[in-house]
């Protein structure tokens, strides 16, 4: 999928300031005005808003002018509205960031209850427990548990390894398991899922 990252402006707010003494045509009229929100998105989503752009017409010759180029008492009582609508910017601006702060709140949430249950799991060894492992030379792989004794759990270790931890899931695969068998004490498994080796554990 492509990603497109760019900035875009949004209307929030229109309004008229009288008494303006046109630079251009010289009229005492009116200042027609803009106050747009720019923001930038990723793929069109907004992630926040990163200031406003004022455009400005005179309401008889319909010349267009920059902010930097009006008078400094129009200025300053664009500057007010201008200030006044920041509290006006639409938070639908701020949803790339109220997405990414769900998604790190559910992360953190599941990395929690993961991690609770794991614990629970590594007390208590069960035929049919799968073991999520990560290894020193940085890949992660599997082992299903066979038997378990008092003392002693016996495994059969993946034959394939995964490049990142969220792999694992897609070598678990009853194929997968074959003649790769360990045994280990209790302790030792204890001992694995204190040094991390044993990242997480799957009961099925």
């Amino acid at each position: 999928m492509m990603i497109l990252i760019g900035t875009r402006n949004s209307k929030i707010k229109n309004g008229e300031i009288v008494d303006f003494k046109c630079p251009k045509c010289e009229s005492k009229t009116s200042i027609l005005y803009s106050i747009y929100s720019r923001y930038i998105h990723i793929t069109l989503i907004p992630i926040f808003p990163v200031g406003k752009i004022i455009n400005a017409q005179c309401n008889h010759c319909k010349e267009i002018f920059e902010y930097k180029d009006l008078p400094e008492k129009i200025k300053t009582k664009l500057k007010n509205e201008k200030e006044i609508n920041i509290l006006k910017t639409p938070i639908w601006m701020f949803s790339g960031l109220i997405i990414l702060a769900g998604f790190i709140i559910f992360w953190i949430y599941t990395y929690i209850q993961t991690n609770d249950k794991t614990k629970v799991f590594v007390q208590n060894p069960t035929f049919g427990d799968v073991y999520n492992l990560k290894f020193s030379n940085g890949y992660y792989s599997t082992m299903r548990i066979d038997k378990v004794t008092r003392d002693s759990v016996y495994v059969t270790q993946n034959d394939y390894n995964a490049y990142m931890p969220y792999e694992v899931d897609e070598i678990d695969k009853p194929e997968n398991y074959t003649d790769r068998k360990a045994n280990y004490s209790k302790k030792d498994i204890l001992d694995l899922h204190q040094k991390e080796e044993i990242f997480s554990i799957t009961r099925k």
